[in-house]
C-alpha cells in the first residue's frame, strides 16, 4: 500500500486490474520443536504444550521437514509427497495440515503478488473466534480489544478474544487498520481489490467487528475492559505462546534481588516483639478469628493506637523468620504464603497517630522488627492519606494506613508471563492473614481495594517501575459508635 490513502493499494500490487488471488504459505510455528521418539512416532512441541502426530510416511516426514525449514505453498509440499510416495502419497497431504491448524502448530503468511502482507501466528490450539465476522468488510471496525503494538519482529495485532496474533509486514496495512471509521455506516471504498480480502481474514479471528450491532455490547464482554482481560489471558495459559512459569530467565542477565530489602537511611523506631509461647497458650481460636472477621473503619482517636500493638501486630503478620539459599537466589520465611518463597512484599505504615511513634512515612524491617522513616509529614503523605480517608469513606485519616508494596524483581526474575499476576495472588493471601492477626487483638483491620502508586512514588522516591504500591490496609483502635468513621 502506497501513497497518502490508506485505502490504497498494497505494495506490490499485481499489474492487471481485476480480482486479486491472496495467496498463503505454511509453516509451522517458529517456536516449534519436532521430536522422533525411538518407537518411530513424531512429536511437536510448544514450550510446554505437545501431542504426538503418530508413525509418519517418509512423505508426510518430509512436509513436516519442509515446514519446519521455511515457509511453504501448496505445490511445494504436493511436490515433496509425490517425489516420496507418488500421487497417492498426495492425498495425506489435507489431513495432516488440518491436524496442524486444528492443533495450533501452523502459522500462516499472506502475500499478494508474491509479497508478504501479514501472517496469522497461532497462540494455542484452533478454536472458533467468540467475534467471528463473514459479512461485508467495507463494513468493520478495530475490535476494542484489539492491540497494535511493537515487537521485536516488526508490528503485531493481538487481542486477548483471538487465539491467533497477526503479524503485519506490510506498513500501509498498519495505517489501514488506523484508519478504519469507527462509526455506523461503510467506509470509503478501497481502491486495492486485495484489501477487502485481507480485512476479511482478520475478522474471521476476531480482530475486526461489525460497525453496526452490538458484537461487544452484550454484558458477556460490556464487563471486560481491554486491560482487564488482556491480564486475564496473558497471565494464564492458553492464549498466548509466551514463555510461562518459573523460567528463571534473568539468571545470567541480572543479579537476583536479596531476600531482605536493605535499609532506608532514615532514623529507626525499635518495635516490642510479641510473646508468641503466651499466644499459643491464650490467643482466640481459628474458629472465632475466621467468623468474627470484619472489615471495621472506626478508629477510637480518644485511645489510639499504641507502639506495643503495632509491633506485635507486624511481628505476627509480616516478620521474616528464616533466609534460605536454593543455588539460584535467596528465599524467605514469612508468616504468609508465598509462591517460590519469594516474599516480594514490603509494608510501609503510614503513620497518623500511634501513641509512641512520630507521624511519618516508615518502611517496616522484617528482618531486625524496627521502623525506618522514609518521609516527614509533607504534601505527599497527606495526599497518601486522604486517599486512603476517601477510599474507606473515612471522616478523619486512618491510624495507620500500611502501605504494601511488591520488589517486582523478586518474582519477575524468575518468573516469566505469571509474576504480576502472583503478586497479587500474594497481596490477598496476606490481607488474610493481617485481618485474622487484628481480629484476634481486637484491632480494627480493613483491605482497601485501591490506592495511588504514583503519590507513594512521589512520597518515597522509590521508582515506580521497580517497588510499587499493589495494596492498601487500614489499622487501628477499635472505635465505638459515634467516633470518627464509618461503620463496615
Amino acid at each position: 500500500m502506497t501513497g497518502p490513502d490508506p485505502y490504497g493499494a498494497i505494495s506490490n500490487p499485481p499489474p492487471a486490474p481485476g480480482p486479486v488471488r491472496v495467496g498463503e504459505l505454511l509453516r509451522l510455528h517458529p517456536g516449534a520443536r519436532i521430536v522422533t521418539v525411538p518407537s518411530g512416532t513424531t512429536q511437536i512441541f510448544i514450550g510446554q504444550r505437545g501431542t504426538s502426530l503418530g508413525a509418519l510416511t517418509p512423505g508426510l516426514a518430509a512436509v513436516m521437514e519442509l515446514l519446519a525449514a521455511g515457509q511453504a505453498g501448496s505445490d511445494e509440499l504436493l511436490d515433496v509427497v509425490q517425489s516420496h510416495e507418488g500421487e497417492l502419497g498426495m492425498l495425506k497431504i489435507p489431513k495432516l495440515l488440518r491436524r496442524l491448524r486444528a492443533g495450533g502448530w501452523l502459522s500462516a503468511t499472506l502475500e499478494v503478488a508474491g509479497s508478504p502482507v501479514l501472517t496469522f501466528r497461532p497462540l494455542g490450539p484452533a478454536v472458533p473466534p467468540v467475534l467471528r465476522h463473514d459479512g461485508d468488510p467495507a463494513e468493520l471496525r478495530m475490535s476494542r480489544f484489539a492491540v497494535l503494538r511493537a515487537d521485536g519482529t516488526g508490528m503485531v495485532l493481538e487481542s486477548p478474544l483471538a487465539h491467533v496474533a497477526a503479524e503485519l509486514h506490510d506498513p500501509a496495512l498498519v495505517g489501514l487498520l488506523a484508519s478504519l471509521p469507527t462509526q455506523q455506516g461503510p467506509g470509503p471504498a478501497p481502491r486495492d481489490p486485495a484489501v477487502p480480502a485481507l480485512l476479511s481474514a482478520l475478522a474471521r479471528h476476531g480482530f475486526l467487528v461489525p460497525r453496526t450491532g452490538a458484537a461487544e455490547e452484550g454484558f458477556r464482554f460490556a464487563q471486560w475492559s481491554p486491560h482487564e482481560l488482556w491480564f486475564h489471558s496473558r497471565t494464564r495459559v492458553g492464549r498466548h505462546d509466551l514463555p510461562y512459569g518459573g523460567t528463571y530467565w534473568a539468571k545470567g542477565f541480572a543479579e537476583p534481588l536479596p531476600s531482605v530489602r536493605p535499609p532506608f537511611d532514615g532514623r529507626s523506631v525499635e518495635l516490642p516483639r510479641a510473646d508468641l509461647e503466651a499466644l499459643r497458650a491464650s490467643d482466640r481460636t481459628l474458629t472465632e478469628v475466621l467468623e468474627d472477621r470484619q472489615s471495621l473503619r472506626l478508629h477510637d482517636s480518644s485511645a489510639p493506637l499504641t507502639a506495643e500493638q503495632l509491633g506485635e501486630f507486624l511481628y505476627r503478620s509480616a516478620r521474616n523468620r528464616g533466609t534460605y539459599d536454593d543455588g539460584s537466589q535467596e528465599l524467605g520465611d514469612r508468616p504468609y504464603p508465598s509462591g517460590g518463597r519469594a516474599y516480594e512484599l514490603e509494608i510501609y505504615p503510614l503513620i497518623h497517630q500511634v501513641d509512641g511513634v512520630a507521624p511519618g512515612l516508615y518502611h517496616y524491617d522484617p528482618e531486625e522488627h524496627r521502623l525506618e522513616l522514609v518521609a516527614e509529614p509533607g504534601p505527599a503523605l497527606t495526599r497518601l492519606a486522604d486517599m486512603s480517608r476517601a477510599t474507606a469513606q473515612m471522616s478523619s485519616p486512618p491510624h495507620v494506613t500500611l502501605l504494601i508494596t511488591a520488589r517486582f524483581g523478586r518474582v519477575m526474575w524468575k518468573y516469566s508471563s505469571m509474576g504480576y499476576a502472583l503478586v497479587l495472588k500474594h497481596v490477598g493471601v496476606f490481607y488474610q492473614v493481617m485481618y485474622s492477626v487484628a481480629t484476634a487483638m481486637g484491632l480494627a483491620g480493613c483491605g482497601l481495594g485501591g490506592g495511588d502508586s504514583d503519590a507513594f512514588a512521589v512520597a518515597s522516591g522509590v521508582p515506580w517501575e521497580s517497588e510499587s504500591t499493589v495494596g492498601e490496609f487500614l489499622l487501628g483502635s477499635r472505635g465505638k459508635e459515634g467516633s470518627d468513621g464509618v461503620p463496615a
